[in-house]
This record gives structure tokens, C-alpha cells and sequence, in this order.
């Protein structure tokens, strides 16, 4: 996705949050905050991290339902959350307008996503794999149902 539409719509969240609340938000930024040498640290935290979050923002491009990784923090939060209640935490924002998110949510299929490292690739689809790929595949959909229930 586009890094700078990404970087646009980050500045104008924040700047919106500091006309509001007089200081700019703190972000938990994954590809930052998690060393991307030893992502297997950074996976066995995934959970508290995105926990900590009192939002999770989706910023939706072309690309998202097809990053792996995009999907499974998104499932983490669910999974170790009431569905209401993460569903109100999330908060997506398409990067282009004209974009049908909640259509691509509804037709996310696990096996077109992938990772950029083949290994954490293979490691989430293993944990995936457990879960059921086909009960997998549903709960993202249904998640997305949900959060825009919500909004």
C-alpha cells in the first residue's frame, strides 16, 4: 500500500486527536515496535501488546486482506477479547475512498494472504492450520461483520 496515503492518514488521526485532547496519541506501530530480526519475540507478546491498545487502527489499502500478518493481529484481538467489545476498538479507515473494505473482509480467504518471510509465513498458517483454515476464514470474516455493526 501506499506509504505515503498510510503516512497522510496517520498524520491527520493525530492531529485531530491533539485538537481534541491538547497532545498528540501514542501509536504501537508492529513493523517499529517489534524487532524484525527475531519476529518470534515480538509473536510471543502479540497478544499483550495489542491488548494494551485502547484502538486498533486498520488503515484498509488494496493490499491489506492479503498481508498475513495484517489478519492475524486483528484475530489476536478478537480471540482474547470479547467480540462487542474489540469490535469497538477497532477503527478502520480506508486509504482510498472509492474502496469496498467491508466487500474484501467479506470474501478473505487465509490462503491469499501471505507474509513477506516465507518462516513466519509457514508459522502462522501452522497455528491456523490447528484452528481450521475454513473456521479461520469465517471468524475474520465474521469479525469484519461486526466491527462494521459497529461503525
Amino acid at each position: 500500500d501506499d506509504p505515503d496515503a498510510k503516512y497522510a492518514a496517520l498524520e491527520a488521526i493525530a492531529d485531530a486527536f491533539q485538537g481534541k485532547h491538547g497532545r498528540y496519541p501514542t501509536f504501537w506501530l508492529d513493523k517499529v515496535c517489534i524487532d524484525q530480526q527475531h519476529i518470534n519475540d515480538g509473536l510471543k507478546v502479540l497478544p499483550v501488546n495489542v491488548m494494551a491498545c485502547s484502538q486498533v487502527l486498520v488503515l484498509f489499502g488494496e493490499t491489506y486482506t492479503t498481508r498475513l500478518w495484517c489478519i492475524w493481529e486483528l484475530f489476536i484481538l478478537f480471540a482474547f477479547s470479547n467480540g462487542g467489545r474489540a469490535a469497538k476498538k477497532v477503527v478502520v479507515m480506508a486509504l482510498d475512498e472509492a474502496d469496498d473494505v467491508f466487500a474484501r473482509f467479506a470474501k478473505f480467504d487465509a490462503r491469499s494472504a501471505h507474509c513477506f518471510d516465507p518462516n513466519e509465513e509457514a508459522r502462522l498458517l501452522q497455528v491456523i492450520d490447528a484452528v481450521g483454515m475454513e473456521r479461520f476464514n469465517r471468524q475474520i470474516r465474521g469479525l469484519a461483520a461486526k466491527v462494521q455493526g459497529i461503525g
